[in-house]
């Protein structure tokens, strides 16, 4: 009898998660979109940039900037002073820039998420306009509970650049939200646009690996970014790392106007899902990419050195397609996702 109440229990709990809740029930973002609508950059922390970079140039990155060393000799970390040495290289893919960050010297919280989580990317970056309205914001989620973690300047053609990490990552999800004013960039695009090979020509999903969607869910709905509609997944032809899979899990959905932000927590594996977490913790796990011909991608990508992981399809409320994980992780901690979407009739 206990194991039928249990099973019951589980049916419930599923079936509240069967479909998302109607539009109407799923709260607006209150956040500025003009600001929050668009990831300028995504700040992705490893221990050897050389290499890393090396590995996504062979599948297909291009306009490579390798800037060097850059001091900031009085960064704001976790409310003491420290110089920061740190080894940049700079990328884009589409409209979204690629910054990797290899920390040399100093107390940081780049040195903090290597220690916790290893190589991944560390945050989202979102421009503002201003340096006033950089202070409004960092206001505006202090008074919310939220406050920067580390802050600092540093010295553009135009003036003087600002930036601020804010305390998203342990409540979040473990990704943490930067904003920054830039004097000498456009506050709405990636200046370093630069033509990659297929089929890295836009990103078109940041997803985000959680342990509790719910939690995450209430807290950034607290913040302002809106409801996050939530659905049970399992999906169809299912393979994981060669075997017939049965991995499943609950898909939180931000359907901004610029990218897709989907949040994760695997429910049933084994799945690439369940290594992510075991060995870095809540994160970002990939970015995704449309392709025009699923086969084709993989043994593209995979002949460059990413073979796929674990492959799946959808067929549900009038969409269908398949997806594929490839085995990047090794190289960066961050995997990369093949999204294929059949044509609709």
């Amino acid at each position: 009898m206990r194991n039928l109440y249990a099973a019951l229990a589980m049916a419930t709990l599923l079936a509240l998660f069967a479909y998302p809740l109607p539009a109407a029930e799923v709260a607006k973002p209150t956040v500025d979109p003009s600001i929050y609508r668009h990831v300028h950059h995504v700040g992705w922390v490893v221990r050897d940039s050389d290499s890393v970079v090396a590995y996504w140039e062979k599948l297909g990155l291009r306009g490579i900037r390798q800037e060097g060393i850059r001091k900031f000799p009085a960064l704001s970390y976790r409310g003491k002073t420290t110089a920061v040495s740190l080894k940049l290289t700079f990328a884009s893919i589409g409209d979204a820039g690629i910054e990797w960050i290899e920390p040399l010297k100093g107390e940081s919280v780049y040195n903090e998420f290597l220690s916790e989580h290893g190589d991944g990317i560390h945050h989202l970056a979102f421009s503002v306009p201003s340096r006033d309205r950089l202070d409004h914001e960092i206001e505006y989620f202090k008074a919310r509970g939220v406050a920067v973690v580390q802050s600092g300047t540093w010295q553009g053609k135009n003036g003087t650049g600002w930036f601020a990490y804010l305390d998203t990552a342990q409540r979040g999800g473990g990704i943490t939200f930067e904003l920054f004013f830039n004097p000498d960039t456009p506050s709405t695009s990636n200046t370093t646009k630069t033509e990659n090979e297929y089929p890295f020509n836009k990103i078109v999903q940041y997803a985000i690996l959680v342990r509790d969607i719910k939690k995450v869910a209430e807290f950034y709905q607290s913040l302002g970014f809106g409801g996050m509609p939530v659905d049970h997944n399992i999906s169809i032809d299912r393979v994981y790392r060669g075997t017939p899979g049965r991995f499943e899990m609950f898909l939180g959905w931000w359907h901004w106007p610029d990218v897709t932000y989907e949040w994760i927590q695997p429910i049933v594996g084994p799945s690439v899902y369940d290594e992510y977490l075991a060995a870095h913790g809540e994160g970002l796990h990939h970015l995704a990419f449309e392709v025009k011909d699923m086969d084709e991608a993989v043994r593209l990508l995979g002949s460059k050195g990413a073979p796929a992981s674990q492959t799946g399809g959808w067929d549900a409320r009038g969409s269908k397609g398949r997806f594929a994980y490839l085995d990047t992780e090794p190289h960066g901690g961050l995997t990369i996702e093949l999204l294929w979407n059949a044509p609709r009739k």
